[in-house]
């Protein structure tokens, strides 16, 4: 019986752990919309012109089973307050399963888009139009590790100009920073064109100055990056 329980209260602790998070992050998944992700708003839009069908499709199933994840969280946590162990645990392992499925979906997508994007282009260059910030660092990171491999002196990221939402500007900045720090590159911003960040390998770091104002020149409206 106590061990029964114990496993119905960690399901749920996870189950409330995971839908925090998801609340404190939940804009994560709005790099091309402005509107809330939470799964009580109508479904965003991600089709854009330039975006395949399939690629659309995929970001519109992530979103539904975001709202079904989000569901099952909120009903699991009102069924352990009223006491109801068995269907708490019952609706966070569907909260648990729904996440996964929307996590999946997104990966598709991204992985999809940007091989859409990046078909044509040089070694050399990589464009992250259609990624979430998580999604791009992961491609970013890929794709350094790469160049640094092959002995390339140079890396053109294409991240664009239309950051979209707000809540992706505080993961930018580090996202940024990190990549810089992580692999001792030279990041230049606008370089050769606006919206591209040109990354030079084996002169260190450089100065990081202008990834202060670039961000809160984001911040203001003023211009965006991603």
């Amino acid at each position: 019986m106590g061990n029964s329980q114990s496993s119905v209260e960690h399901a749920v602790d996870k189950g409330i752990h995971l839908y925090k998070a998801v609340k404190k992050f939940q804009h994560e998944f709005e790099a091309n919309n402005q509107q809330q992700y939470d799964g009580n708003t109508s479904a965003p839009h991600y089709e854009h012109e330039e975006d395949s069908a399939d690629y659309s499709r995929l970001r519109e199933l992530a979103h539904q089973e975001a709202a079904k994840r989000n569901n099952c969280y909120e009903q699991s946590q009102e069924a352990y307050r009223n006491g109801d162990g068995a269907q708490a645990k019952q609706l966070s392992n569907q909260g648990h399963y729904h996440d996964d499925l929307m996590k999946r979906y997104n990966q598709q997508a991204a992985d999809l888009v940007f091989e859409e994007k990046n078909a044509h282009r040089p070694d050399d260059e990589i464009d992250l139009h259609g990624l979430f910030v998580k999604e791009a660092t992961e491609k970013v990171d890929e794709a350094l590790r790469r160049c640094q491999r092959n002995g390339q002196d140079h890396l053109t990221i294409i991240v664009g100009k239309g950051l979209h939402s707000p809540g992706q500007i505080a993961k930018l900045k580090p996202a940024i920073a990190g990549m810089i720090q992580k692999h001792n590159v030279r990041c230049t911003p606008d370089r050769p064109n606006p919206g591209c960040l040109y990354v030079e390998f084996g002169q260190g770091t450089g100065d990081l100055s202008w990834l202060d104002r670039i961000t809160d020149r984001v911040d203001r409206g003023d211009c965006a990056i991603m």
